[in-house]
C-alpha cells in the first residue's frame, strides 16, 4: 500500500510538473511578433497589407453568426483593420482588430462592428453590443471607458505623424529586446529596450527642461513598449516612468513620460497638481 500510494504521488507529481512546464511554454514570444509582423507586405509608399487571412476571415464569420444569432443576418465584408503588439516585463500580448460589415436583422443599411483576432489562440472576441434603440454596435461602457482615459497619441507627438516607421522598423526594435536578453542572459520579465541608455538621458534632459519643479530625476524605469500597424497609420513607442524629486515635497514622485524611435523625442501629457502634490494625466475634458 505504501508503495502503491509512493507511485501514485510520483506520478501525480511528474504530472504536476508537466503541467507547469506547458503552462510556462504556453505564453507569447517576441519572436511571434517578429513572426507576424512579416507575414506583412509593404510597397514603397509605405502602405501595408496582411497576406494570409483567409483562414482569420472564416473565423470571425463563425464568431459573429454565434455572438449575434438574433441580431445578425450575414456578415457581407470583413476588413482588416489594425495589428498591435504591447510588451513590458509584466506583460506580453498581440492582437489583429478586424470590422465586420453585416446585415442586421429588418435594417436596410449594412453596419459595422469591431472584433479582435489573438494570433496566439487563433480566437476571435469582441466586446461590441447591439443598442436597438440606436440600431448601431456600440463598445460596452467599460471598454469605452479606459480609450477615454488614455493618452492622446497625437499631442504626444507619436501617431498620425508625418515620419512613419517602416515595416522593418517595427521587427528591428523587437529584435533589440532579443539581442539584450541574450547578451546579458535575462529573464522575460528583466527586459529593456537596447538602446536604454540613450533613452534615459534623453528622458532627464526632458524632464528637467520641461518640470521647473523637479530638482531632478532619481530612476527612469522602463515600463512597455507599444506598436500599431494599420492602413492608415504606423507608430511605435515605449513608455518610461520617471521618479523624481519635486523642490519642497520630502516623497518622491511619479510621472509618465513617453518615448518616439523615429523622431528619437520625449514627450509627456502629465502636469503637477500644487494642490494634490502629484503629477497627473490631464485630458482635455479634465480641463473643460
Amino acid at each position: 500500500m505504501i508503495r502503491s500510494g509512493f507511485y501514485s504521488l510520483f506520478i501525480s507529481l511528474v504530472f504536476l510538473s508537466n503541467t507547469v512546464v506547458l503552462g510556462q511554454e504556453l505564453r507569447v514570444k517576441i519572436d511571434d511578433f517578429i513572426f507576424e509582423h512579416d507575414g506583412f507586405e509593404e510597397n514603397e509608399a509605405g502602405e501595408i497589407t496582411p497576406v494570409n487571412i483567409k483562414e482569420i476571415n472564416k473565423k470571425i464569420r463563425f464568431f459573429v453568426e454565434q455572438r449575434y444569432p438574433q441580431i445578425v443576418q450575414y456578415t457581407r465584408n470583413i476588413i482588416w483593420d489594425a495589428y498591435e503588439t504591447f510588451l513590458s516585463p509584466y506583460d506580453i500580448y498581440h492582437y489583429h482588430t478586424f470590422i465586420a460589415q453585416v446585415k442586421v436583422n429588418d435594417l436596410e443599411r449594412l453596419k459595422y462592428l469591431e472584433v479582435i483576432y489573438n494570433p496566439f489562440t487563433k480566437s476571435v472576441s469582441g466586446d461590441f453590443e447591439w443598442i436597438p434603440e440606436d440600431e448601431e454596435f456600440y463598445l460596452i461602457d467599460e471598454k469605452e471607458e479606459k480609450k477615454e482615459n488614455a493618452p492622446d497619441l497625437i499631442a504626444l507627438g507619436i501617431s498620425n505623424q508625418e515620419q512613419k516607421p517602416r515595416l522593418n522598423d517595427f521587427i528591428v526594435e523587437h529584435q533589440g529586446f532579443l539581442d539584450v536578453m541574450e547578451r546579458k542572459n535575462l529573464k522575460d520579465s528583466e527586459i529593456v529596450p537596447i538602446n536604454i541608455m540613450e533613452i534615459n538621458k534623453a528622458i532627464r534632459a526632458f524632464v528637467n527642461t520641461n518640470f521647473a519643479n523637479v530638482e531632478y530625476s532619481r530612476n527612469i524605469i522602463w515600463d512597455s513598449y507599444n506598436s500599431f500597424l494599420s492602413p492608415f497609420d504606423k507608430y511605435h513607442h515605449h513608455k518610461f516612468i520617471a521618479q523624481v524629486k519635486v523642490k519642497d515635497v520630502k516623497r518622491l514622485k511619479y510621472l509618465e513620460v513617453y518615448y518616439n524611435p523615429v523622431s528619437k523625442s520625449v514627450s509627456s501629457d502629465f502636469e503637477w497638481i500644487e494642490e494634490d502634490e502629484e503629477f497627473y494625466r490631464v485630458n482635455e475634458s479634465d480641463q473643460e
